[in-house]
């Protein structure tokens, strides 16, 4: 199973044996990666029931076991020390799923406002942790950020 530079990129910022949520999952095969490959588990949440199906018939095919569910982000989970995965949408999408109370880790690839996205993490306490710049037929930012909340 070959990923796209930029999901290979974000999985190489995950450690081996972490629990991850990926939201806006679609296909889910950086989630059954992460599972095959570095003993993850995984939730792949997206909100279009097509990607969710999708996803599930990826996983089959790969052998892969990973969880999916058809939500709007994190909208009703339970989160504990989950590493926060959001790729493949905008910064206004990615603002409005993370606009909750939240100290996980979090890996972001955002397509636009970057700075944007960098001042909502800021006002959120959230330190960026590395940051990384990949071209994958276009430009891609990729973000580390660690909750600075006690």
């Amino acid at each position: 199973m070959k990923l796209s530079k930029r999901l290979t990129a974000i999985s190489d910022l995950i450690p081996n044996n972490s629990k991850i949520i990926d939201v806006g999952a679609d296909h889910a095969l950086l989630d059954i990666y992460l599972n095959l490959y570095k003993n993850c588990e995984c939730l792949a949440i997206d909100k279009s029931p097509y990607c969710t199906a999708k996803a599930q018939a990826n996983a089959l095919k790969y052998h892969a076991d990973i969880q999916t569910m058809t939500n709007d982000g994190l909208q009703g989970l339970t989160l504990k020390n989950e590493i926060i995965v959001i790729s493949g949408m905008g910064t206004k999408n990615i603002v409005k799923i993370l606009n909750i109370d939240l100290t996980n880790d979090l890996i972001i690839s955002s397509h636009t406002k970057i700075n944007d996205l960098k001042e909502f993490l800021i006002s959120k306490n959230y330190n960026i942790d590395k940051e990384i710049s990949i071209f994958d037929k276009k430009n891609y930012t990729i973000i580390y950020a660690k909750s600075q909340k006690i």
